[in-house]
């Protein structure tokens, strides 16, 4: 374990924003996060865990504990019922094991190509893209309940999955170490989400889990900025579900609008809520620091001059404009630190 002291939040995150943490410890081992959390229990201070930083929203006074940074980072394969058993430490990043078991030509991830962030990251929001979830190729993870203090193993009915949601995201005294999923050697191809579906109609070879991830990605590419030179968390805002009643008065009221089966009730795309309803792609707060991207409107992009103030203003400004025009109260993926 390696522990550093008064490191930049905004070192740590994609959004590029925040304060000083007072420790981080990067951990590469399960015995490294049972250290790390007797370290921040020695100090009395509390913990947090961060991979990638790609869904964190830091705070501008920093965070006065402890950060247990996760870089355990193996993959291994192993026959499993009627596919492949694929377990991954939590700091591996989540696009290069898609990437590399698409590579063995294992069908199951493909969809999820060009995710940011880290594999332990992924279960805490149930990461989904294009029509798939982790949920639905989840085995297990091993888990360490800090409140216990012991190593256990959770399945998926443990982890209470839904969208964009688990145990996980509501119970921080549980960090995430390894993952496996179950994938298939026999072709299942999910292409029946609207931008996959255009890539078959237009003839584009999609034929392998290595060619939908690579052409997932480029679809993805166009979305998001250049975190070279601007910061972004991704998709800052969920797609909202909403009641048959609430979507026939909005389809009465602004015309056709895209949706999708859920759970209990009915999914829109947010992004047509902000492009098509409220004509917000593009749109920025007064001194240009925070906008919605361009090319999709549910990502935040945080420009030279950001603060996790000024973002959080900006996203309670969006929630403000879609409440006043919808009556829908949207959430943020995005989590604060």
């Amino acid at each position: 374990m390696i522990v550093e002291e008064s490191v930049s939040l905004s070192t740590l995150t994609t959004l590029k924003v925040g304060g000083i943490a007072r420790y981080v410890c990067t951990v590469t081992t399960l015995a490294d996060v049972l250290e790390a959390v007797a370290f921040a229990s020695e100090l009395r201070l509390p913990f947090r865990v961060i991979g990638g930083g790609s869904n964190v929203l830091a705070n501008d006074e920093g965070y006065e504990g402890v950060l247990i940074r996760m870089n355990i980072e193996h993959i291994s394969y192993e026959p499993y019922a009627a596919g492949i058993a694929v377990t991954a430490g939590a700091g591996v990043a989540w696009d290069a094991l898609v990437a590399d078991v698409a590579n063995q030509s294992l069908w199951g991830l493909e969809n999820l190509a060009g995710i940011p962030g880290t594999v332990g990251a992924a279960p805490v929001q149930n990461i989904g893209a294009y029509g798939a979830e982790i949920s639905t190729t989840f085995v297990s993870a091993t888990v360490v309940d800090t409140e216990r203090g012991e190593v256990q193993t959770y399945t998926k009915e443990d982890c209470e999955f839904g969208y964009r949601d688990s145990i996980f995201k509501h119970n921080r005294n549980l960090i995430l170490c390894e993952v496996t999923f179950l994938l298939s050697k026999e072709p299942h191809p999910q292409l029946g989400y609207s931008d996959v579906a255009q890539l078959v109609r237009d003839g584009v070879d999609m034929t392998t889990p290595l060619r939908i991830g690579e052409e997932v990605r480029r679809v993805r590419a166009k979305k998001f900025p250049d975190l070279s030179l601007e910061g972004t968390a991704g998709s800052f805002f969920k797609n909202p579900i909403v009641t048959e009643k609430q979507f026939a008065q909005l389809a009465e009221k602004y015309g056709a609008i895209p949706s999708f089966p859920a759970t209990h009730g009915i999914k829109i795309p947010l992004a047509f809520i902000l492009d098509r309803v409220l004509n917000l792609k593009g749109y920025k707060n007064t001194n240009g620091t925070v906008s919605l991207f361009g090319n999709q409107p549910l990502v935040v992009v945080a420009s030279t001059g950001a603060t996790a103030n000024t973002i959080d203003m900006f996203a309670n400004e969006i929630e403000k404009k879609v409440f006043d025009a919808t009556g829908i109260v949207i959430e943020r993926e995005v989590q604060k630190i």
